[in-house]
Formats: structure tokens, sequence, C-alpha cells
């Protein structure tokens, strides 16, 4: 079966359009491919940082929530003092065997 000649000179006019095309595709993939690398290596790098901020930001907190420091600040700062034995108040809760008050439900 022998193919016409219009269909040969349609066909080959679609090849000649079709190669730039595929060419400017193969570009714009290879420019966002890049792009994109960039972007990953920006986004890598930031996070980087920032797990570097973290550990100073703990270990300042970890310094600056030490009991030793907490004492000195309350002491020196803020004129305060540990409290003696009789400035304590012991709050026990009621026993099993006490009785709910009047108004009150033993559920609740």
């Amino acid at each position: 079966m022998r193919i016409p000649e219009r269909l040969k000179k349609i066909g080959l006019a679609a090849a000649i359009a079709l190669l730039p095309l595929l060419f400017c595709a193969n570009v714009w993939q290879s420019f966002r491919y890049s792009s994109l690398k960039r972007e990953i290596a920006r986004l890598e790098a930031e996070q980087r940082d920032l797990l570097e901020k973290n550990k100073r930001n703990i270990a300042g907190i970890s310094v600056l929530e030490s009991p030793g420091r907490v004492d000195s600040l309350g002491r020196e700062e803020l004129g305060l003092s540990r409290p003696g034995v009789e400035g304590f108040i012991t709050i026990r809760p009621p026993g099993k065997d006490a009785r709910p008050e009047k108004g009150q439900d033993a559920d609740e």
C-alpha cells in the first residue's frame, strides 16, 4: 500500500514542527531541575542553621534553668531566702473513710 504524497508532506511538516517543541521542553525541564536543585540546597542549608540554633537555644535554656542559677538569682537579685520548717503548710487529702459533706454526692 502506497502512502499518498500529501500525507508524507503533512507528516514531514509535523516532525519538523515537533523537533523545536521537544527541544524547548527539554531545555525547560533542565532549567526546572537546576532550579529545584538549588532550592533544595538552600533549604538544606537553612535546616542545618535552624538545627544549630535549636541546639544553642536548648543549651541556653539548660543553663538558665539550672537549680544553682535559680537559687542565686532568688537570693541575690530578689532578696529571697529559704523558709524555715514553720514556713511549710502540709495539706493532706481526706482518707477513704471520709464522708462527703451535705449537698455533695459520693460520686463527685
